[in-house]
């Protein structure tokens, strides 16, 4: 916490690298957390890079962590409002996602703790041996099956399930120490190509 009251002070003071410290927190559950809204990428993209943008802009106005957080959510959940109102014409499934955007605060805190724990996840995931996070990814997150990864990488199904299985024991360890249960752990690994998003500089 003192980390985060020392980076907030420094934000305020106009130090870019107190910037940065936020955007290496954020960015990337942001991003997952407009994706999941609009389902567009590179405009998810976008609209969190602005986020930060207006995030500088108001820097004075934030003491603690929390209030910078929860900024930074409505302001990326109200630009991707504007999106779907400004674009609706072009997608058949733009009423729906404005449905779901105009939906009540605790849906809303639902889809910030859902896209936290996602990032978490891969978090975890990236601390893992290379060929083990890889085979995670390719068979959890990318949903392929044993022969797929086989003819991917050029490895045998023995290699596959033994990477996978340490792997998945692995987090299963982390989150248990984390008090994340079983249940919410296994309904992340359910997620697939919807978290792909978090994993393109891996």
């Amino acid at each position: 916490m003192e980390t985060f009251d020392k980076q907030i002070s420094d934000l305020k003071t106009g130090k870019e690298t107190a910037l940065r410290f936020f955007m290496d927190q954020y960015a990337q559950p942001l991003r997952f957390f407009a994706y999941k809204l609009i389902k567009d990428k590179p405009v998810a993209t976008e609209i969190v890079s602005d986020a930060f943008v207006k995030l500088w802009e108001r820097r004075l106005q934030f003491d603690s962590a929390e209030p910078l957080k929860s900024f930074l959510y409505v302001v990326v959940r109200n630009s991707c409002l504007d999106h779907l109102k400004h674009s609706r014409n072009k997608y058949s499934h733009d009423d729906q996602l404005l449905a779901e955007l105009h939906s009540d605060d605790q849906d809303i805190l639902t889809k910030m703790i859902y896209t936290e724990l996602i990032a978490l996840v891969v978090q975890e995931i990236e601390k893992l041996p290379r060929q083990q996070a890889h085979i995670f990814q390719l068979s959890v997150v990318e949903g392929k099956n044993t022969t797929e990864i086989c003819d991917e990488l050029g490895t045998t199904p023995s290699t596959v399930y033994f990477a996978r299985s340490k792997a998945v024991a692995t987090l299963k360890k982390v989150f248990s120490d984390k008090k994340i249960s079983l249940y919410h752990f296994s309904a992340l690994l359910s997620l697939q190509l919807d978290a792909t998003i978090f994993f393109d500089n891996m």
